[in-house]
């Protein structure tokens, strides 16, 4: 029988999230966001002009 707690078995363990990293995916998430929202209301002035 093998021992599972052996030193090349390795449980998974969920990717730790540091601080610095969590920073830097928010700022990239209201970057996004900042972008679509900018995106959207040219389309949307687009649409309202050519309704003219």
């Amino acid at each position: 029988m093998r021992n599972v707690m052996s030193s090349g078995f390795q449980p998974r363990r969920p990717h730790k999230i540091t601080r610095n990293s969590q920073q830097v995916r928010e700022k990239r998430t209201a970057w996004a966001l900042i972008v679509f929202g900018v995106v959207l209301a040219c389309v949307e002035v687009y649409i309202v002009y050519a309704a003219l």
